[in-house]
């Protein structure tokens, strides 16, 4: 017989969590679209998000772990930095198109961009990809609780770091 049921609050609060995430990517978003001022290339960073945070519930359901309320902290927690490679990236693309003033072929301009500052912010982001490495000692009820968040923030910023190096310069 069931004494204590708790599965009402959980419920409410990954319901409550999933719509703060909703706000944070609608933040991020608008916030692409103010700096960048420019709808499509706002759209290629945005498309990072989704995709990174894809890519890790991927891995992590062949790994055999569970997305809970700790797994979506994660993400919170990525959801700012996964983004910033893929704003830098654009921004010196967008840089060099203006510079060039129609002088190169466009893919030409946007592969040097892309080389100039891509292995910069790939190592970047790796460098906070592995910050949560610690997290991955803990044992016992600490492990348990705090594994799900550090496997979803890290393959989340590793995800957003080799998008930021493959599919963004293709895309802008």
């Amino acid at each position: 017989h069931t004494v204590y049921d708790r599965s009402s609050l959980i419920e409410r609060s990954v319901e409550t969590l999933r719509e703060k995430l909703l706000e944070e990517g609608l933040a991020v978003a608008l916030v692409c679209i103010l700096f960048l001022m420019h709808l499509r290339s706002s759209l290629v960073a945005i498309m990072t998000l989704p995709l990174a945070v894809m890519i890790a519930f991927i891995v992590m359901t062949y790994q055999g772990i569970t997305a809970n309320i700790m797994s979506l902290g994660g993400i919170a927690i990525a959801i700012g930095a996964m983004v910033d490679a893929a704003i830098i990236m654009i921004e010196n693309a967008h840089k060099h198109i203006e510079r060039d003033r129609g002088k190169k072929d466009q893919w030409q301009i946007i592969g040097d961009a892309a080389k100039e500052v891509g292995p910069t912010l790939f190592f970047a982001l790796l460098v906070i990809t592995v910050s949560f490495v610690p997290v991955f000692t803990l044992e016992a009820q600490e492990g348990r609780l705090f594994k799900p968040l550090a496997f979803t923030k890290t393959y989340s910023m590793a995800a957003a770091s080799v998008l930021a190096v493959t599919l963004v310069p293709v895309l802008m």
